[in-house]
């Protein structure tokens, strides 16, 4: 069935902005279903201070004119809203850094008293290559052998200029093809302890979904 993914982006992000209270600290994370969050703040009557999880996403914070602060700037983040790649709801599992900006996102989600993820009926259950970002001396033979143990890493290139993709942190970011049946929460921290690598995009952290059904309705999981 055809639907409308623009419009679907704006009803779960709409539904995202009554969890904001005025004068809330606000992780805002990334991704294009944010950017609609970014522009009902803009235009709501909130006193919000945004904590951003990428470069992209300062930006258009202060392109809004929204307060932004970095995190030596604040003791708190009441509430994170960030979007997603994918979501397995049965395996307690969210996988995110399509954007590239996983580290950030995963410091300031888990940093976070709560966590909304915002996502379309389409990243429910969807297959989505594992973000894993790596220093750029770790990549080697020997750190493409470890990620092989779980599915086909490939380093990923960069579109509008020569080489591989540099991340806001100054590293690189290898996508792993990693078969349904391995995707699991312990996934996350076997790939954190293979020397050279910072983090993955498997997020574990209890956190709220919503997620716009194609109808228009926002139906409410929890992981």
């Amino acid at each position: 069935m055809f639907f409308d993914l623009s419009k679907l982006k704006k009803i779960v992000a709409k539904a995202a902005l009554q969890y904001v209270h005025d004068g809330m600290i606000l992780g805002v994370g990334s991704g294009s279903t944010v950017r609609e969050l970014i522009e009902l703040l803009s235009a709501s009557h909130f006193r919000v201070k945004c904590v951003p999880t990428s470069y992209d996403t300062e930006l258009i914070l202060r392109k809004k004119n929204l307060s932004v602060l970095s995190l030596q700037d604040t003791d708190r983040i009441d509430l994170a809203i960030d979007g997603a790649d994918s979501v397995f709801l049965e395996k307690g599992v969210i996988i995110k850094g399509g954007g590239g900006a996983l580290l950030r996102e995963k410091i300031v989600d888990y940093f976070a008293d709560e966590l909304i993820i915002i996502v379309t009926e389409e990243k429910v259950g969807r297959l989505f290559p594992v973000p894993v970002e790596v220093l750029p001396f770790a990549y080697s033979k020997f750190l493409l052998e470890k990620l092989s143990a779980y599915g086909t890493p490939t380093l990923r290139m960069a579109r509008n200029k020569l080489g591989p993709v540099v991340t806001d942190n100054g590293n690189w970011i290898i996508d792993v093809k990693i078969p349904s049946d391995i995707i699991s929460r312990k996934l996350e921290d076997d790939l954190r302890r293979i020397p050279g690598v910072f983090e993955s995009g498997i997020f574990t952290k209890s956190a709220k979904v919503l997620i716009a059904r194609e109808d228009g309705d926002v139906e409410e999981a929890k992981i």
